[in-house]
C-alpha cells in the first residue's frame, strides 16, 4: 500500500524543482501586448514593434488598430521589446520583456510599453495607468544589459557583479534588482533574493513580475497560503495576463497537496475548488493555450482520485522530458498509480 504520507514524500522529491527557477524551458511561448501613451490610449498610427535578444533583432511586428502587438514561437529568456517613436509626440522607448517558462506547455506573457515623451512635447491630460517607466543613466542601463547577457551565457557570478554595479551607478534601479533577485532565485540564495525583491518593491509595487518572483521564492521555501496570496495579488494589478491565473493555480495544487489529512476533508476540498476556478481562469485567458505543468496536473487528478489521468499526465511528462535525472523515479510512480493493488487500497480524495 502507498500510504499517504509516502506519497507526499514522493511528489514532493519529485515536483521540487518545479519552481527551481524563474525562467527556462525552449520556445512555442507568445508575447503580447499593447503600446500605449502616457493617457493610456494607443497611438493614432500602428507603431513598429521589435523584440530583440542578447542584442540580435528577433521579431519585427507592428500594432493593430488597438495598439496591440504579438509575436509567437517565443523560447524562455529576457528580451528587450523596443517601439519606435513617431520623431513628433513620443521616443523611441526599450522595455525588458520576460519570459519565464513556466512548465512545459507553450504559454502567453503579456507586456505593455508605455511611450516615452519628447522633451519639451506637451501631451495632453493623463491618466491613471499601470505602468512605471524611469528616466536610468546609460551606464547603469549600459551595466545591466551587460549583466543580462552574462546571465544568459550562464555565467551567474558575474552577472550579479554587473547587477550590482547598476544599482550602485543608480540605487533607485528597479528593473536591476528585480533582476538580480531573479538572478539569486536561480541560484538558491533565496534571502538575498527577498533582499532585492523587496528593495524593488519600494521602488515600484505595482509591477506584477515583482510579485511573480516572490510567489517562486515562497514555493521553493513551500510556503503555499502566502505564494497563492502573492500570485493572487499579481492577478489584481494584471488580471489580464493568464501565467498569474496559472501560477495561483499551482500553488493553491501544492497547498492542497500539502494539507495534512488530519485537518480534516473541507480544507483540501475548498482549495482544489479554488484551484479549478483558477484554472477555468486561466484556460479563457489563454483562448485554452496555457494549461498547469503535467506534474501539478498529476498531483491534481490523484488527489481527486483519478489516478489513471494521473498516470497519463506523468506518461506525458516523460515523453517531453525524455532526458530528466528523474525519470527512473517518476516511472515508479506511474507504476504505482496503475497498479490495481495501490488503486484499491488507497481512499480517493474529495471531488
Amino acid at each position: 500500500m502507498f500510504s499517504t504520507h509516502r506519497r507526499m514524500l514522493a511528489f514532493a522529491f519529485l515536483f521540487g524543482a518545479v519552481f527551481s527557477t524563474a525562467a527556462y524551458g525552449q520556445g512555442g511561448h507568445t508575447l503580447q501586448g499593447r503600446v500605449i501613451t502616457p493617457s493610456g490610449i494607443q497611438p493614432t498610427a500602428p507603431v513598429r514593434v521589435t523584440l530583440t535578444f542578447n542584442g540580435r533583432p528577433i521579431y519585427e511586428t507592428f500594432t493593430d488598430l488597438s495598439g496591440r502587438y504579438s509575436f509567437s514561437g517565443v523560447a524562455a529568456g529576457t528580451y528587450h521589446l523596443t517601439a519606435e517613436g513617431d520623431g513628433r509626440s513620443f521616443d523611441t522607448t526599450s522595455i525588458y520583456a520576460e519570459v519565464s517558462a513556466f512548465g512545459s506547455s507553450p504559454q502567453l506573457f503579456t507586456q505593455d510599453i508605455q511611450l516615452r515623451p519628447l522633451a519639451g512635447k506637451p501631451l495632453g491630460q493623463t491618466a491613471v495607468v499601470n505602468a512605471f517607466v524611469q528616466d536610468v543613466p546609460k551606464p547603469a542601463r549600459q551595466a545591466l544589459d551587460r549583466a543580462i547577457k552574462l546571465g544568459v551565457d550562464n555565467k551567474p557570478d558575474a552577472a550579479i557583479e554587473k547587477m550590482q554595479e547598476a544599482i550602485k551607478l543608480f540605487p533607485q534601479y528597479f528593473e536591476a534588482h528585480l533582476q538580480l533577485g531573479n538572478q539569486f532565485i536561480k541560484l538558491g540564495r533565496l534571502a538575498e533574493a527577498i533582499a532585492e525583491l523587496d528593495r524593488a518593491r519600494e521602488v515600484n509595487a505595482n509591477d506584477e513580475r515583482l510579485y511573480q518572483s516572490f510567489g517562486l521564492v515562497l514555493m521553493r521555501q513551500q510556503n503555499y497560503p502566502v505564494a497563492v496570496a502573492v500570485f493572487s495579488e499579481a492577478s489584481r494589478l494584471n488580471p489580464m495576463n493568464p501565467v498569474n491565473a496559472l501560477m495561483k493555480a499551482t500553488a493553491l495544487i501544492h497547498q492542497a497537496y500539502s494539507t495534512n489529512s488530519g485537518t480534516g476533508t473541507g480544507d483540501k476540498e475548498r482549495l482544489l475548488n479554488r484551484a479549478t476556478v483558477a484554472l477555468t481562469e486561466v484556460s479563457s485567458l489563454s483562448d485554452k493555450r496555457l494549461k498547469v505543468d503535467h506534474r501539478t496536473l498529476a498531483m491534481l487528478y490523484e488527489m481527486k482520485g483519478d489516478r489513471a489521468r494521473a498516470a497519463t499526465e506523468l506518461e506525458e511528462y516523460l515523453h517531453d522530458n525524455p532526458g530528466d535525472p528523474n525519470a527512473a523515479h517518476v516511472r515508479k510512480l506511474v507504476d504505482n498509480l496503475r497498479s490495481p493493488t495501490s488503486q484499491t487500497s488507497t481512499p480517493k480524495s474529495p471531488q
